[in-house]
């Protein structure tokens, strides 16, 4: 029988090379070659650094990591500033990247909090039952959430309260704290709407209505539905389809990578990435149940937490049943930092069997 870590471990690379044929069959710059700076070539080379990353994390002990909330905590919160003031924009005006966009640290904050909420709330589970820990940690889940609303990403600052939501459920937070919790999110829906730019506005109303704006705001949802509609059941084929081909989809590589994928291959296609979704996060919560700590337990179920809403949110904004908040599809989506942090998270899963079979 396969251990839970070499499943993990089979799932990772499945998804990975999905990733990578995903990523050549929507390339722009594909004609290029691998060394011509194509998308694709860039992708491969991500792959390998973040493989390289994963087994190194998979073989330090997650414990130790867990000692570093403070400074991975402090290094979160300082590298988000550094984005307000030194960062990188986009087209739409919003500033995420440093270092002339190679690397998003909104991205390495995801990992950063599950390692600190863990270590944190693990270290005073016993008050779980006091305000002053749900108000504290209520306050240092906002900071970095804040700053990453502000940049402005609001598709990362969902995972942020998605893991902080999880975070208090698995630390057996009172009911009604959690929510309270809740309350105040719908009660902050109305007031943030003013803070959205113009173009989040123009998404979230699309959302409702595609067709208000079918040449503008609405267009990506339009294309991303076409696109999967054309694929049908077994797809149009390999590097084939108009919408990912001809390049009506826009973003096909990136946001919207699932629905070109879905052109060539097919419902099957789709269905295929699904299962392996499933089956990854199927694992890492079966590791979770398994881990031999409180710790290992907390970091696997937020481990789970981050793929699962990122996965649904990104399928779901390609069928047009959520908003488009520029969530990356994880591993199959280009982008580095994006590649990288989730090897990281997954590694960080990987270990937690190691540290079990080393106690046992």
């Amino acid at each position: 029988m396969i251990s839970s870590r070499l499943t993990l471990i089979l799932l990772t690379l499945a998804l990975t090379v999905c990733g990578i044929v995903a990523v050549f069959t929507t390339d722009p710059l594909r004609e290029n070659g691998l060394l011509g700076g194509s998308f694709y070539g860039r992708q491969i080379m991500w792959a390998g650094i973040s493989w390289a990353i994963f087994f190194l994390v998979s073989r330090l002990d997650y414990r130790w990591c867990l000692r570093l909330e403070w400074p991975l905590y402090v290094f979160m919160v300082l590298s988000l500033l550094a984005v307000l003031f030194f960062g990188s924009g986009d087209e739409m005006g919003a500033r995420r990247w440093l270092f002339s966009r190679s690397v998003q640290p909104s991205e390495f904050a995801k990992v950063a909090y599950i390692i600190f909420a863990a270590a944190h709330l693990v270290q005073n589970i016993q008050h779980a039952d006091e305000w002053g820990l749900y108000i504290k940690f209520c306050i240092l889940t906002a900071l970095p959430g804040v700053l990453i609303f502000i940049e402005p990403d609001i598709g990362t600052s969902m995972v942020f309260v998605a893991l902080w939501l999880a975070a208090m459920v698995l630390a057996s937070f009172n009911w009604k704290k959690i929510l309270l919790s809740i309350s105040f999110l719908a009660a902050l829906l109305p007031v943030s709407w003013p803070f959205l730019a113009d173009y989040q506005k123009n998404r979230l109303l699309s959302f409702i209505d595609p067709y208000r704006d079918p040449l503008g705001s609405g267009y990506n949802v339009i294309q991303s539905q076409i696109a999967i509609g054309a694929g049908g059941f077994w797809g149009n084929g390999f590097l084939s389809g108009s919408q990912s081909q001809l390049r009506f989809l826009p973003a096909r590589y990136t946001d919207f990578i699932f629905a070109a994928w879905c052109e060539q291959l097919g419902f099957l296609g789709g269905a295929f990435i699904v299962l392996l979704f499933i089956l990854l996060v199927g694992v890492v919560m079966k590791i979770a149940r398994e881990a031999p700590d409180l710790e290992g337990k907390f970091l696997a179920s937020l481990v789970a937490t981050m793929l699962v809403f990122q996965i649904m949110i990104n399928i779901g904004m390609n069928i047009g049943v959520m908003p488009v908040t520029g969530i990356p599809l994880p591993f199959l989506s280009y982008g580095g930092s994006s590649l990288l942090i989730t090897m990281v998270a997954v590694g960080l899963v990987v270990n937690i069997t190691r540290r079990r079979r080393e106690d046992d």
